[in-house]
Formats: C-alpha cells, sequence, structure tokens
C-alpha cells in the first residue's frame, strides 16, 4: 500500500484531495498546524503530524517512511486572509523544504499544485514563486505531477458575503474570459496522478465565463435585488501602488488580481461541474437548505 503525505491537507483543496485519497485505499497522512485541524479530517484519516510549515526545523525528517507526497500548499489569495506569511514564504520557501526532505527521504513521487500560466507573469511574487517551485521540483529526479489550474471555485467564496451586502465589485470592462475549475476535480487529478510519470497537466472548468459573468452568477444566487458594481480598472491601477507602501501581502494580492483580469486565462476544460451549480451548492450549505 502507497503511504502518501498530504500537506496543505485543510484547504479547500486538500480536504478534496485527503477525500479522494483515502477513499481509494491510500496510507493516508496530512500534516496539520494543530490537532484540532487534523480532527475536520477525521472521517478521511486518524494519522496526522503537526507542524509549522514556515519553520524549516519543524519539516527535518518529515517525508521519512512515505512513497509520495502531494503539496496542496499555498496561501490564500483571499483579502480576508490576514497571515503574516508571505507568498515567497509559503508557496517557495516551505515547499521547497519538503521538496529537499523527500529527495533526502527518497520519496518517489512529489504532486505539486502550482498556477496556470505561472511562467508569463514571473513580475507578480504569486505567479513567481510558483513558477520557480515547478522549476525546481523538476530538476529534482524526484517523478513529478505538477497541477496547473486557472483558478479554483472555492477562490469566489468570499464574494458571497460582498453579494449580501451589494459589495461584489468587477475591475474594469470585466470582459476577459476565464475556466475556473470545481477544487475535487482537480483534487482527483493530483491523486491520479501518483501514478503518472513527469508530468504537467493543465486543468480548466468546462465552461468558459468572463469576468463579469463570474460575479453576475453570484449577485443573481445570492441577492438578485443588489446588482454589481464597477471600478474603472485605470483608478485601481493608480491607487496600487501605495497600498504597497502600508500593507505588502494585501497590494501583492491585489496585484495579482489586476494581472488576472487583463487576460483571458482559459486552460484545458477538463471539469465537469458549472460555476453555478457549485455557487448554489455552496450558498445553500451555508443557509443550511437541503443541497440535492
Amino acid at each position: 500500500m502507497t503511504k502518501l503525505l498530504v500537506f496543505g491537507a485543510t484547504g479547500h483543496l486538500g480536504k478534496e484531495i485527503v477525500k479522494i485519497a483515502a477513499g481509494q485505499g491510500y496510507d493516508l497522512t496530512v500534516v496539520v498546524r494543530n490537532k484540532r485541524k487534523a480532527e475536520t479530517l477525521a472521517d478521511s484519516t486518524g494519522q496526522y503530524i503537526v507542524a509549522d510549515v514556515t519553520d524549516p526545523g519543524a519539516l527535518v525528517d518529515i517525508c521519512n517512511g512515505f512513497d509520495a507526497v502531494i503539496a496542496a500548499l499555498g496561501k490564500s489569495v483571499s483579502p480576508n486572509d490576514t497571515g503574516k506569511p508571505t507568498f515567497y514564504d509559503i508557496d517557495l520557501r516551505a515547499n521547497s523544504v519538503i521538496l529537499e526532505e523527500a529527495q533526502k527521504s527518497g520519496v518517489k513521487k512529489f504532486v505539486y499544485v502550482s498556477a496556470f500560466h505561472a511562467e508569463k507573469y514571473l513580475h507578480l511574487d504569486y505567479f513567481r514563486v510558483h513558477h520557480e517551485m515547478a522549476e525546481r521540483l523538476k530538476t529534482s529526479g524526484i517523478n513529478y505531477s505538477i497541477i496547473k489550474p486557472p483558478a479554483l471555485f472555492s477562490g469566489f467564496l468570499d464574494m458571497i458575503d460582498m453579494a449580501k451586502k451589494g459589495q461584489l465589485i468587477t475591475l474594469g470592462k470585466g470582459d476577459k474570459r476565464t475556466n475556473p475549475v470545481y477544487e475535487a476535480e482537480v483534487a482527483h487529478e493530483c491523486v491520479r496522478s501518483i501514478e503518472d510519470t513527469n508530468v504537467t497537466i493543465e486543468i480548466g472548468g468546462k465552461t468558459i465565463y468572463t469576468r463579469r459573468q463570474l460575479n453576475e452568477i453570484i449577485q443573481r444566487e445570492v441577492c438578485p435585488a443588489k446588482t454589481t458594481k464597477m471600478i474603472p480598472l485605470w483608478l485601481f491601477t493608480l491607487l496600487l501602488p501605495m497600498l504597497k507602501l502600508f500593507d505588502k501581502n494585501l497590494y501583492d494580492k491585489f496585484a495579482f488580481f489586476a494581472a488576472v483580469i487583463q487576460e483571458d486565462t482559459i486552460a484545458p476544460p477538463m471539469g465537469q461541474m458549472t460555476f453555478e451549480a457549485y455557487i448554489k451548492l455552496k450558498y445553500n450549505e451555508r443557509n443550511g437548505r437541503p443541497t440535492s
């Protein structure tokens, strides 16, 4: 039985990876920040390691005895995430230490969740660190899978509360297109690709939307009496450098948003769930409504 170690196990994507891997019979261990986090995954596995991934000392020998590692570890792009670690701290430094430990321990397979078209935006911290981590993995000598979604559906969940308050904003015209994908479908590809050899997999949802359409779908489901607002892109980009003076983390996130809304970002359509169905499902779950 393959012994699998999962990092980032309590995030939206990580939880789906854990569920799928457990269902497929992997001998599964998760890395968590504390015991309380581990308890949220108890239905899938009771095997866990408590470690602060931002502390290299806490990761020494963490991969010993494991055949495969899945690194779904990454700093959230949500403005509501106020954690001090940066994209560099989590997405590159922590993942690089994990990779070094995997090399040292003879891990046979390393699956890493990167970002679609990261190589196109190397001037932005979010994309640069994802690209650099992927390149390090490619030259590590370990059999790898690099999974590259354009965006996960779960990345839009913060917008539900904004839509309730009539505060949902579209930057610019919102006419550029993308195909975000359901995190459970990305998770399935992560687990399936353990059997692949040195692959890079780009995975998007089956339906292509404009940025404005994504916001409108959320607004219609949550509070159709309100409408989305528009902020001119020139105004947003004008104010952006000032944010860097006060909050570098928040600046990096908004710089990421400003970049991706200005180009089409369409990955190969592999997913099946639509964004409309996902938002309806999650909104009903939040409000205790039947989801079937």
